[in-house]
């Protein structure tokens, strides 16, 4: 289990302080997994984001700093070379671990008339090596808060909830990737329409 937050204080601090230390506004994101079958290690990935002059989403848009914690090694160190041109919304960043990647829902603009994409960035624990996976077409253009990426039965799902277009209520529905991978397997598992709202998924 990997705990992080301010509301735990520093007797639950298992992990040495970053070494990447911002004073200016920031967001950080964490993933976590472990890399079992090649190092027999857990690592913790951080991604800093500093904020911009731009509003909304776009506040922490320009490239993050990265940084990996390694069990084994017990140390930071940072990850240069990538070029992240993906953002991820703070209240949105909650991430899985399957299939020995971190996954997190991201979203980018197209060149072709800024128009924005969300998708999933992958991060590869034992190569440390950042990836994506494009969403289904009925997601991708979608809200992006309305989104949580996630684990069923072992493979990587998408629970979608939103509002239904010109009816009363809203709905939920579970997508599925049945080939890790491979977008074209996303399978929608159910959709449910709900009289009312609910603020959390489990």
């Amino acid at each position: 289990m990997c705990l992080s937050g301010k509301l735990f204080g520093k007797m639950w601090s298992l992990v040495p302080r970053p070494s990447i230390r911002s004073k200016s506004p920031h967001m950080t994101v964490f993933g976590f997994g472990a890399d079992l079958p090649q190092t027999n290690d857990y690592k913790l990935v951080r991604l800093v984001y500093h904020k911009n002059d731009m509003v909304g989403y776009n506040k922490y848009s320009g490239l993050p700093e990265i940084e990996i914690y390694s069990i084994n090694s017990g140390v930071w160190r940072r990850v240069v070379g990538f070029e992240i041109q993906h953002c991820i919304v703070e209240i949105m960043s909650s991430p899985v671990f399957v299939n020995g990647f971190v996954h997190w829902i991201i979203y980018d603009y197209v060149a072709n008339g800024g128009r924005r994409r969300i998708l999933i960035m992958t991060f590869n624990i034992a190569n440390e090596v950042f990836g994506e996976i494009m969403l289904p077409d009925a997601i991708i253009g979608g809200t992006m808060t309305s989104l949580l990426v996630t684990l069923f039965e072992e493979s990587l799902a998408i629970v979608r909830y939103g509002m239904r277009m010109g009816m009363y209520g809203y709905f939920c529905q579970v997508w599925v990737m049945k080939q890790y991978g491979v977008s074209e397997s996303w399978n929608r598992l159910c959709h449910i329409n709900l009289v009312a709202g609910f603020k959390k998924v489990v």
